[in-house]
């Protein structure tokens, strides 16, 4: 009967254990998933920075085969189109996401062309433009969300950055002569314009709106106009 009993005991220990340890296996799969789902937009994003030594690695070996560019382009332009709607459907939007997804669009870019550049296929000036609009964007991000005003919005800057993975993708296709890419050399000045009115464009929302005072009150005088502003 005794012998019995510690059988049971000790039966019911093992299964105690068991379970315990089945519990703590979920909890740490459970961890290991929420860890991984709220991080992959992030990872998605991140990839591009591999896309980029990738580019540079195939440039620098002097790779005349396409397929390797046309792969990173591809890949690059996929990885940039999903990880935003990725972060939004998961709830796992942060700054630091908002952050590394425009540090590495502009990585994966200045780094393709550049080395198209340095291949004679566009001006060494676009990358430049591009460069410099970023900086503008980086640095009034910075000083504007501390006065919570926030990143000037600019609808030219948010057409640049299609126009930035479109002269990727063509100079991966078919660069100079190929008529494509002979298209984007002879356009790179329209481009050069079109970046320097993107950052004029955000410059001019450094001005501060000014509303001048009304002594009608709301904002309207007795004619129903409303007050100006500049």
């Amino acid at each position: 009967m005794t012998d019995d009993l510690d059988r049971t005991s000790r039966l019911g220990g093992h299964q105690k254990l068991i379970v315990e340890e089945s519990a703590t296996t979920c909890d740490v799969s459970a961890g290991f998933a929420k860890v991984a789902r709220g991080q992959l937009a992030n990872a998605l994003s991140a990839s591009r920075l591999v896309f980029a030594a990738a580019w540079i690695a195939l440039f620098t070996a002097g790779t005349e085969g396409r397929a390797g560019y046309m792969g990173l382009a591809i890949a690059a332009s996929v990885t940039d189109f999903i990880d935003g709607r990725i972060a939004r459907r998961l709830a796992t939007v942060g700054a630091y996401g908002r952050w590394l997804d425009g540090v590495a669009d502009v990585v994966f870019v200045l780094a393709a062309l550049w080395c198209e550049a340095a291949a004679g296929s566009i001006p060494i000036y676009i990358p430049v433009l591009i460069m410099l609009s970023f900086g503008q964007y980086a640095v009034d991000s910075l000083l504007l969300s501390a006065s919570r005003r926030g990143p000037i919005p600019s609808r030219l800057g948010h057409w640049g950055g299609i126009l930035n993975y479109t002269l990727v993708v063509v100079l991966a296709f078919a660069p100079p002569p190929s008529w494509p890419g002979e298209l984007v050399r002879r356009m790179a000045p329209v481009c050069a314009l079109f970046y320097a009115a993107a950052i004029i464009e955000r410059a001019l929302g450094y001005r501060p709106r000014r509303v001048w005072a009304s002594p009608c009150g709301q904002g309207r005088c007795g004619n129903g106009a409303p007050k100006q502003s500049t």
